[in-house]
């Protein structure tokens, strides 16, 4: 299930970045959209574990409405998704219902990546 999850993580981070950026719809729709499909797609395809993986891709959706200043490639999105989908397995009994959640792993995601950059940059 953890391959699933961080598959899903990207493949919504960077389904929503391509959205906005490629086709030149804002982030909003862009969000809503994914959203919406994986919310009406993953349940069916996965039974046991679709809503979850829904909520996965909820996240990753979220994680993807950014400035292309500060993430300037699709690349960086795999890794935002990438660090979305960890973040989501490690929190996933942490504030269960508590509204925010999925929009605090977006931001983390995001600022974890772009810490990861700056400290890159400073060591190269």
């Amino acid at each position: 299930m953890t391959i699933k999850i961080l598959l899903v993580a990207v493949l919504a981070t960077s389904l929503t970045y391509t959205i906005i950026f490629k086709l030149k719809k804002g982030p909003v729709l862009a969000s809503a959209l994914v959203t919406l499909t994986s919310g009406l797609l993953l349940p069916y395809v996965f039974p046991e574990k679709g809503v979850l993986l829904a909520t996965v891709a909820t996240a990753g959706s979220y994680a993807a409405m950014v400035s292309k200043d500060k993430f300037p490639r699709l690349l960086d999105m795999v890794f935002v998704g990438l660090i979305c989908g960890l973040v989501f397995i490690l929190t996933q009994e942490v504030f269960v219902g508590v509204g925010g959640r999925l929009g605090s792993i977006a931001a983390i995601s995001c600022f974890t990546w772009l810490g990861i950059k700056k400290a890159k940059n400073k060591v190269l």
